[in-house]
């Protein structure tokens, strides 16, 4: 008989985690998850006390988004797993790979009301790929090695793990070997593409005149950036992104025409009206890219590829669907350029040039200290390896627009849910992954004010984590909203705010406050000289709006510009 073990259930379930190469794990304690918590004093895993459990959750984002493998973050019962909740569901609306562990109250009180008690596998079976219930710790390895799989395998995405304090408690006898025949899940890349299904997109392709690429998170998801580039160039296609694919073509290519959608290029959302064919790669054609559907890419036939088979023809017509990974697809398919088309691409091609000269982004104007002229101070001064997360709303879009220079998986955003508060633990959990990196958290006034009780947990694991707070005492984008939309009638969108130097100064950063450009620059470059976290609080112009702009319930085709006049004086200039 082979020698055994008695591993109290907390000390197991740590070992599982460590088992599964988590090295962060982003958590806040309570009385559902102390047998954990006492696990976890003896345990490799860096346990980084957040200081509100949402910021777990985002930080872990944050964290999977950079690494490339998922995030851990755990969270007591009842209001400690609800508060994770926002960020669960922004990792499922950004197919975000995620482990969410919580306490839950002890197996037999389930369903009493007791203590802190919450159904949250109930709660997150609409915002995750699959829930937990811990019954048994002879279940413990097989769930947690789903979890692991599921989060990875297909569309990523957060899974929730809930173990009651009384699994916790208990004993399991293990052989003493366990560990090493503990067996990592491999995850299997999708791909249910069948031949005619690439020759049909073959010929698609080959027969278009105005072909073009939108290539979305997806393309990240599945580290195909080499596979894309390589594509684009041979087959002579213009390629635009979703604000999720930032990163995946490089920003000089020529056949990189920067982003489409609610606050894209004029020139890309024109280049989707005028196509007869939309090659879409990893995206969901989601209503902030499409505006009204019934407008959209009107001439256009639709090759999508993607590993969730749910998305065929969900929102747009498809002509062939091509499901699976899409570095696989992208190495399958074969070069269709040739003498026949290589004439009408060059022609689009040249086409779109023009359109981009025509509709360029306003230049930054270095008179005014507006948000424009803040990231571009930044960008200039940024290295050119940074990570950067953005809250949401005007700072988002213009640093979406503006902060060109973002590599893979570098440009970090809540996207599909939107959430602000993200940006901060965010940047924690990216910094954490690439500590060897520079991490900007680009942020607003208004979101700032969500999630920055984390400055101190940055201070407290010596995250070098540099913050830009771009003041506009609004909630911008609402205000923008309420200036077109409801006649100016600024209602609840004016804010009274801290002085966040001295605030970040209680916290234990270093700080400095802006009012111009050239103040902003000397506060970057000291940002970049402080070995710690740093905050830099920029007082930056009340009203101003991001152009380019698709209003709600309008087509691509109705981009509203800036005045053309403005624009090419600027350029001039």
């Amino acid at each position: 008989m082979k020698p055994t073990i008695k591993l109290r259930g907390a000390e197991y379930i740590v070992k599982l985690i460590e088992l599964l190469d988590a090295r962060d794990l982003f958590a806040y304690p309570g009385g559902a998850i102390l047998p954990i918590y006492d696990a976890l004093a003896f345990s490799k895993l860096n346990s980084v006390l957040v200081r509100h459990e949402q910021g777990a959750s985002f930080a872990a984002n944050g964290y999977a988004r950079v690494a490339g493998r998922p995030g851990f973050c755990l969270a007591t019962s009842g209001p400690g797993a609800t508060n994770l909740v926002t960020g669960i569901a922004d990792a499922y609306a950004d197919s975000v790979p995620m482990i969410a562990i919580t306490g839950q109250v002890r197996l037999e009180l389930i369903g009493s009301d007791a203590f802190q008690e919450t159904d949250i596998t109930g709660i997150c079976i609409p915002i995750t790929k699959k829930t937990f219930l811990i019954r048994n710790l002879e279940s413990a390895a097989q769930i947690f090695q789903d979890a692991y799989r599921i989060c990875q395998e297909g569309r990523p995405g957060p899974v929730l793990i809930d173990i009651p304090r009384s699994v916790q408690g208990e004993f399991i006898d293990l052989e003493e070997d366990w560990e090493s025949k503990f067996i990592v899940p491999e995850i299997r890349k999708i791909y249910e593409v069948s031949p005619s299904d690439i020759q049909k997109a073959s010929e698609v392709l080959a027969s278009s005149k105005k072909p073009l690429i939108i290539a979305g998170h997806g393309v990240l998801l599945s580290k195909a950036w080499d596979e894309l580039r390589n594509f684009v160039h041979r087959e002579n296609i213009p390629a635009v992104t979703t604000i999720l694919g930032i990163g995946a073509l490089e920003y000089n290519d020529p056949l990189f025409f920067q982003w489409l959608g609610m606050h894209g290029m004029k020139y890309a959302n024109q280049a989707v009206q005028e196509a007869d064919l939309i090659i879409a790669l990893g995206i969901r054609f989601d209503d902030r890219i499409t505006g009204i559907l019934s407008n959209f890419a009107p001439n256009a036939k639709i090759i999508h590829c993607d590993v969730d088979k749910s998305e065929h023809s969900k929102n747009v017509p498809t002509e062939v669907f091509l499901h699976g990974d899409v570095k696989k697809v992208l190495s399958a398919l074969p070069e269709t350029l040739h003498a026949d088309n290589q004439g009408w691409r060059a022609s689009w091609v040249q086409h779109l040039n023009e359109l981009r000269e025509e509709y360029p982004l306003m230049p930054a104007d270095f008179s005014k200290f507006s948000e424009v002229s803040a990231l571009k101070v930044l960008e200039e001064e940024m290295a050119s390896d940074a990570v950067v997360t953005t809250d949401v709303g005007q700072h988002q879009m213009w640093s979406a627009q503006y902060l060109v220079r973002m590599k893979p998986n570098h440009f970090l955003t809540s996207g599909g849910l939107g959430s602000m508060g993200f940006g901060l633990p965010a940047a924690m959990g990216a910094q954490a992954a690439m500590p060897e990196n520079d991490v900007w958290c680009i942020t607003g006034d208004g979101s700032f004010q969500m999630n920055l009780q984390e400055l101190i947990t940055c201070v407290q694991e010596k995250w070098p984590v540099k913050v830009l707070v771009l003041d506009n005492a609004y909630l911008g984008m609402v205000r923008q909203w309420q200036e077109q939309f409801y006649a100016k009638n600024y209602s609840g969108v004016e804010l009274l705010n801290p002085d966040f130097v001295k605030m970040a100064e209680a916290f234990g950063l270093e700080a400095c406050s802006a009012d111009n450009p050239e103040q902003l620059r000397e506060a970057i470059k000291r940002a970049h000289r402080s070995k710690g976290p740093f905050l830099i609080h920029a007082r930056v112009m009340k009203e101003e709006n991001v152009w380019p702009m698709v209003a709600p319930g309008t087509s691509l085709s109705d981009t509203i510009y800036y005045p053309n006049k403005v624009v090419k004086e600027k350029i001039v200039k």
